[in-house]
């Protein structure tokens, strides 16, 4: 399927590659790709009808375009695609995926930017209703433009050299922004877990020139557009924080959080939340606080390109309020480029898994530097709490990055953005298309015009197995590679139980609550008494709530080893199919050696008949007269009767291993992992087949010669 999704690629690169100025950018689906080039937008579809095998479709969204953007984005619907240079900004319509019609509505955002100010960077607010509110990053300030509401009027300015970000005792201001970004990350584009993260998708962080990071929590569109289980955790962490704080004067700190967080959890339309009729005023706008602290802050940092980085959520902190964060980074790599490697100029990350990212130099190199061997474990031990196996990979001298340089490509020659603007320049350089199953980056070539190069720069498992694993046909058979279950008790085995206690344990506070005498308290009559019965009643209540929670949690973790299991039975299987695609295809190449090496066996079992016949012929005229003659007929015959037989011995081997080969292919994946060894190992049979072959050949010259000396011989 790749080498199909290849083709298609590469049929038509024409479509949607070029060597002049352009930004690209692929849809979630990875195969169509927008591509902006000689002032038009053009969408192309590889596989426009849902088949590989199918030739492409190429639509203008926009065919006046003015200017020549310097990035391309789209919003996390895909329903609004933004290009933005250092003064123009346009927002178009997209049609849903597939669509072959090219209707496309645009929004130009008439921006009035002060003598000297210019845009550096635009990103979308995706909790903003229809996920069309943008935030607009320039070299003085932070503007959100809302295109339901207006295209001349923001709805929030953040003056960036007006503020005191309570960093020191005076005034400081921010030195040369260079990026924002919201704290939520970008999650797997085939992952099927929407993990909620509410306190990241309303902090917005900005990065400076000094590689300072700030923080604005929280920073709400005019109109939020989430779920109810959003609002349920965003109000769930408040007051959970509020309530392991013990300290009066940070609990008091706490109270607008936890009184933001109830007003829009009170809300009747959580689709539809106007910040301005919901949250009284001074809870509306949060406060650009940092720079933030650095853990590991080594020497030569501000040597580096920081892209961008992860965050912790922390109380809310708004424009009236004074006060610090406590939110902190851990430096996790640094890395340094020699001079050989030119200057880098920008960074993209993965488009799918985002476990690495590709970085143009000034000298036209593209380089990869790939975090997956240890972003991995270090995913997977946030979302299930053990960091040992990452800990133990810190423990070595570096983490396993591995650094691809793909070689020098004919980039575009791009002049800078600005000299003031620090850190910061072309982006979306590089096209990129995928399928289920690989990812596939294109550059066109260094010194050429139109040759595209391809890199697979991510394979799934089984792709991975395909390419290193097979040698010739032989494949390596490894234990390791059998499926194993995580699941080693089912749930009636190891949950019910707890479960059981638990609801025992309910039952029984429930019942020690029923004994409780029942009064009425009254402020100026209540006793000592009174208020022990009250406090029992409460540790009554406090134990069940506490036990609930333990259930909720047995049942929690249950639900995620199963959503686990299941996605690894998916790979797994996805993976039985793929070697068993690759045994038929081995199948059908013995097949055809079969049939070629049986029609070969026809042909010499006929001219064995003839000879057969020509040799009784003989005996019957000659009467035996001869006795050296009659000796070499009685040679000639039990030749023959000797290579009958080993040709019949090979000709029933053969079949066998034509049955073995179907049983193969008509095997259920428990029969190809419990079978593997035998039905993978081949090499033999074939080295058997190439055997027989020569024997056949040799034989069939040593038959010819009989022929022909028989022929010859004349009896007197």
């Amino acid at each position: 399927m790749s080498r199909t999704f290849k083709d298609a690629i590469i049929a038509c690169s024409k479509e949607f590659t070029s060597t002049n100025e352009y930004r690209t950018i692929t849809r979630r689906n990875g195969h169509e790709i927008i591509t902006v080039i000689d002032n038009k937008v053009l969408l192309t579809n590889l596989i426009p009808n849902g088949s590989e095998k199918t030739g492409s479709s190429t639509i203008d969204l926009i065919d006046d375009l003015n200017f020549m953007p310097s990035e391309i984005l789209l919003n996390e619907t895909e329903e609004l695609c933004c290009i933005y240079n250092h003064s123009n900004i346009w927002l178009f319509s997209l049609t849903r995926e597939g669509s072959k019609f090219s209707f496309s509505v645009t929004y130009k955002i008439d921006l009035t930017l002060q003598q000297g100010t210019q845009i550096i960077q635009v990103v979308f607010n995706n909790k903003s209703k229809y996920s069309s509110e943008i935030v607009v990053l320039t070299n003085h300030e932070i503007l959100t433009y809302n295109i339901n509401i207006s295209l001349k009027e923001y709805v929030q300015r953040v003056a960036l050299h007006e503020l005191n970000t309570g960093a020191f005792d005076y005034e400081s201001s921010i030195v040369d922004p260079v990026s924002i970004c919201f704290g939520s990350s970008k999650a797997d584009i085939f992952s099927d877990s929407k993990q909620l993260t509410p306190q990241d998708d309303i902090t917005l962080y900005l990065l400076t020139s000094d590689a300072s990071i700030y923080k604005i929590f929280p920073f709400f569109p005019s109109e939020l557009s989430v779920s109810k289980e959003w609002l349920s955790d965003l109000f769930d962490l408040t007051t959970l924080t509020f309530k392991t704080v013990e300290d009066e004067i940070e609990q008091s700190k706490l109270l607008s959080s936890v009184k933001v967080a109830a007003l829009l959890q009170n809300t009747r339309d959580p689709l539809s939340i106007v910040i301005e009729n919901t949250i009284p005023a001074v809870y509306r706008r949060g406060k650009l606080v940092g720079p933030l602290c650095l853990e590991s802050f080594p020497e030569d940092l501000y040597a580096q390109n920081a892209i961008k980085l992860t965050n912790h959520g922390s109380r809310m902190i708004f424009e009236h309020q004074t006060g610090d964060t406590e939110d902190s980074f851990q430096l996790l790599e640094t890395l340094f480029f020699d001079e050989k490697h030119g200057s880098i100029d920008t960074a993209t990350a993965h488009p799918v898994s985002n476990n690495s990212i590709f970085l143009t130099a000034s000298n036209g190199s593209v380089i990869q530097v790939d975090f997956s061997q240890w972003m991995s474990l270090l995913s997977s031990g946030l979302e299930t709490g053990d960091l040992s196996e990452f800990s133990k990979l810190c423990e070595s001298e570096r983490l396993p990055t591995e650094i691809i340089n793909l070689g020098k490509m004919n980039l575009p020659k791009e002049e800078s953005l600005d000299s003031s603007v620090h850190l910061r320049s072309h982006e979306n350089q590089i096209w990129f298309a995928w399928n289920t199953r690989d990812v596939f980056a294109m550059v066109v070539k260094k010194d050429t015009e139109d040759i595209l190069s391809m890199f697979l720069i991510s394979v799934a498992v089984e792709s991975k197995y395909e390419e290193g694993e097979y040698d010739n046909g032989k494949t390596k058979v490894c234990e390791d590679s059998l499926y194993k279950s995580e699941l080693v008790r089912t749930f009636e085995e190891e949950d019910v139980p707890q479960i059981k206690k638990s609801l025992q344990k309910i039952t029984e506070i429930t019942l020690a609550m029923k004994k409780c005498p029942t009064i009425i308290l009254n402020e100026d009559e209540t006793t000592l008494d009174d208020l022990k019965v009250v406090h029992n009643f409460t540790e009554l209540v406090s134990a069940g709530q506490l036990i609930l929670y333990k259930v909720l949690s047995i049942l929690s973790k249950r639900l995620k080893m199963l959503s686990v299991e299941y996605h690894q039975q998916l790979t797994a299987y996805h993976t039985v199919m793929m070697k068993k695609e690759k045994i038929l295809q081995n199948y059908l190449k013995l097949k055809n050696a079969f049939l070629e090496a049986k029609e070969r066996q026809d042909q010499l079992l006929v001219k064995m008949a003839k000879v057969m016949n020509n040799t009784e012929i003989l005996e019957a005229k000659g009467n035996m007269k001869s006795v050296s003659i009659s000796y070499q007929e009685n040679a000639y015959f039990k030749e023959l009767s000797r290579m009958r037989d080993y040709v019949i011995r090979k000709e029933r081997e053969l079949k066998e291993l034509n049955e073995l080969v179907s049983n193969v292919k008509n095997a259920e994946d428990s029969v190809l992992l419990k079978n593997k060894e035998e039905l993978l190992n081949d090499y033999h049979n074939r080295r058997s087949l190439a055997v027989f072959r020569q024997n056949l050949a040799s034989q069939k010259v040593f038959i010819d010669t009989l022929v022909e000396r028989i022929n010859s011989f004349q009896l007197d």
